[in-house]
């Protein structure tokens, strides 16, 4: 795995340079989006990645996947409309396939919903539950950008 880092906050994700997956420890899926720096680091180096190579899909034995963290514990699927993510019961943990982070972000914006655990750190993280949150809002420009660079 491959280790995105925020100097600042310490804020640390991993990511699968064979897959281009993304895994969230815990609760750091609502902190990625106060880390512009780290957010836009993993989209642009994944857009880069993902255009240079083509996508794999590894880890999965008979359609399930383990637990990166954990070892032995088996993924749960989730599905917040179109978009399935892999769950960890044990660490709970959130694992996004290729493209799946930007796909959830917009999903949820556009009024989709799924998993509560999911939703409520998308939530937090993108600031709906309480005040507006100017660091989500550098993210989701990040990711129009991003996303847009996707249609060219």
């Amino acid at each position: 795995m491959m280790k995105f880092q925020d100097p600042e906050s310490g804020l640390e994700i991993d990511s699968c340079p064979e897959c281009y997956g993304l895994w969230f420890d815990g609760e750091e899926l609502k902190l990625i989006f106060q880390s512009p720096r780290l957010s836009q680091q993993i989209l642009e180096e994944g857009a880069a990645e993902r255009l240079m190579r083509p996508e794999r899909d590894v880890g999965r034995i008979d359609g399930s996947r383990l637990c990166p963290v954990c070892s032995e514990q088996e993924l749960f699927s989730s599905q917040m409309g179109n978009i399935q993510v892999d769950y960890c019961l044990g660490c709970h943990g959130i694992w996004f396939d290729k493209s799946e982070l930007e796909q959830m972000v917009t999903a949820y914006r556009n009024g989709e919903r799924g998993n509560l655990v999911i939703l409520n750190q998308l939530a937090e993280g993108l600031g709906t539950l309480n005040n507006p949150n100017p660091e989500a809002e550098s993210f989701l420009q990040a990711l129009e950008r991003y996303q847009q660079s996707l249609r060219i």
